[in-house]
């Protein structure tokens, strides 16, 4: 499976944000709570579908 990009509304601390995913390698880089690891877990969230997570965020 491929991502090829991620759009992610009222997350965390993204109110939108939009990435496209090239072919081969991403990295996400940035300062400290730039917001980083909230983009690795809207990617976990979708993957995984826990509800249990969407729970524990508030989201629901």
């Amino acid at each position: 499976m491929k991502i090829k990009k991620l759009i992610v509304f009222n997350f965390k601390r993204f109110s939108f944000i939009e990435i496209n995913f090239k072919q081969n390698i991403n990295v996400i880089v940035g300062d400290n709570e730039s917001g980083k690891s909230s983009i690795l877990s809207a990617i976990d969230l979708v993957l995984s579908g826990s509800i249990h997570k969407i729970e524990t965020l508030g989201l629901v």
